[in-house]
């Protein structure tokens, strides 16, 4: 069900936010991830909110959590 492409970008957060992705109104994801971690830090969060994406977590009615915690197993 991915119908858009995926972006990602680098962006300053709070050190307690590794990652986010949001969809924009075209159906894109839009990936932004913590530059001020370490590289491999920036790695796991790049492949945790892929993750997401690719198991549709946008479309389901699944609590945050259990979403959350579907993606770090990975």
């Amino acid at each position: 069900m991915i119908l858009g492409d995926i972006y990602i970008r680098g962006i300053e957060f709070p050190l307690t936010v590794k990652g986010v992705t949001v969809l924009d109104s075209d159906g894109n994801y839009n990936v932004y991830i913590n530059i001020l971690l370490s590289y491999d830090t920036q790695q796991k969060a790049t492949k945790h909110e892929i993750t997401h994406i690719k198991k549709e977590h946008f479309y389901d009615y699944e609590p945050v959590i259990h979403n959350e915690l579907e993606a770090n197993a990975v």
